[in-house]
């Protein structure tokens, strides 16, 4: 019989991997994997079309900020087509209108998903009102409070 050896390290970036209930996990928050499925994930939720696996590589952005702060030339650069260019950069125009119930799941928070988005913003109005009171008030459970709050803290 052949012994299996899980790795130890992510192929990706090469941190340490941690075993929890039988699967390993890159804790990396730099890790570009990571980085590429969140975003695959936010633009898929905010329903903006042709940013895809492929483009996402090429774009090469680190951050949501940096994303957003691209210009038509930029990527147009990047992408080699001002059809393409034109039509991604008014695509996350069009996402900057997007409903706070739409947006918070977009951000893969722990937790956080079009359920508790949905209990908060029938008691919020404005992302600058959540805290962990009015998370309560929501009736979201203490976790997914944590998990929201510390992330508003890191924005």
């Amino acid at each position: 019989m052949t012994t299996i050896i899980p790795p130890t390290n992510c192929p990706c970036c090469d941190s340490i991997l941690e075993l929890v209930n039988e699967q390993l996990f890159c804790r990396n928050t730099k890790c570009p994997a990571q980085w590429s499925k969140k975003l695959e994930s936010f633009s898929s939720s905010l329903k903006i079309k042709g940013l895809g696996p492929a483009t996402i590589e090429k774009l090469g952005v680190e951050s949501l900020p940096e994303l957003y702060e691209l210009t038509v030339s930029d990527v147009q650069d990047r992408l080699g087509s001002q059809r393409l260019a034109e039509k991604l950069v008014d695509e996350l125009e069009k996402s900057k209108s997007s409903k706070l119930v739409d947006i918070l799941p977009a951000f893969s928070i722990p937790l956080i998903g079009r359920s508790a988005s949905q209990k908060l913003c029938d008691s919020i109005s404005h992302i600058e009102e959540i805290s962990e009171n009015s998370c309560t008030e929501a009736g979201i459970g203490p976790k997914a409070s944590a998990n929201l709050v510390n992330f508003m803290e890191k924005i």
